[in-house]
């Protein structure tokens, strides 16, 4: 999604495959108490506009890291999770999360006047892991009347350590959006732009009215360079199919995006 792909979760995922304990590690603190985990750092993003008349076809920027976890929370730019059931195989959590993209409309030279402001998702996520898999099944709803819309994010993780100094992940994942939480992404509203030349989900003829289903690929890297001091990388890119392109306001079939951070752990 514009706003996952190009938001807190791909920077927040970095510090996850960063961080996450090897099957070594694991099995050597199976019986120990998990310890608090708390990193500081900074990193660079460029992500491509999909946009109509896009200012520039890449947006750049800075972005401050932190990263904090203990045996129920976990806190980063993504938001805030609260585990309610853990096993070694399956986590379930509550979860509260910003909504933002780091490319949005007023980047472009048409719809600048178009407001997407931060927003405020609740929900829930399952996961189970599978040896070096994890599959994942999250649901969100804003409560912050933003988007008014929700979503629900299927996504499979294959995770490798070639080296003791580097992990690697690749991810695939599906997202569907519903009417709302699509127009807000991808289409233009009545109120916004006029009837004729509006582009809502559910409501204006020829949009989907059940809404959009958005496919992704991704892959993350960390690499240790000190005791206490990571290296971080990540690239994702999602796939827009002719229900989303139709709109007036997105003019390419994909949104890629991609990170290069310095943390160090505390």
């Amino acid at each position: 999604m514009i706003d996952r792909l190009c938001g807190a979760a791909l920077l927040a995922g970095c510090l996850l495959v960063a961080f996450a304990p090897s099957a070594r590690a694991q099995a050597a603190r199976a019986e120990e108490k998990p310890e608090r985990l708390f990193l500081l750092g900074a990193g660079a993003y460029a992500a491509s506009n999909p946009y109509e008349s896009a200012k520039d076809k890449t947006g750049t920027g800075v972005l401050p890291l932190f990263f904090y976890q203990d045996s129920r929370i976990t806190a980063d730019l993504n938001g805030l999770a609260v585990k309610a059931y853990g096993t070694d195989r399956f986590t379930l959590e509550g979860r509260i999360s910003p909504r933002f993209q780091l490319v949005d409309p007023k980047e472009t030279r048409d719809y600048a006047f178009l407001e997407r402001d931060v927003g405020v998702d609740v929900g829930g996520r399952a996961s189970a892991a599978f040896g070096p898999a994890t599959v994942s099944l999250e649901y969100l709803a804003d409560v912050s009347g933003e988007t008014r819309g929700q979503e629900v994010n299927l996504d499979l993780t294959l995770a490798a350590a070639p080296t003791e100094r580097l992990t690697l992940e690749a991810m695939a994942g599906l997202s569907w959006k519903d009417k709302k939480l699509a127009t807000w992404l991808y289409g233009l509203k009545a109120d916004e732009v006029g009837a004729a030349r509006a582009y809502e989900f559910g409501r204006t003829r020829g949009a989907p009215s059940g809404g959009v289903v958005v496919p992704s690929l991704g892959a993350q890297a960390r690499y240790r360079i000190g005791e206490r001091v990571y290296v971080i990388a990540a690239a994702e890119v999602e796939l827009f199919d002719d229900d989303i392109t139709k709109s007036p306001l997105v003019a390419k079939k994909s949104a890629a995006a991609g990170f290069v951070g310095l943390v160090r752990r505390f």
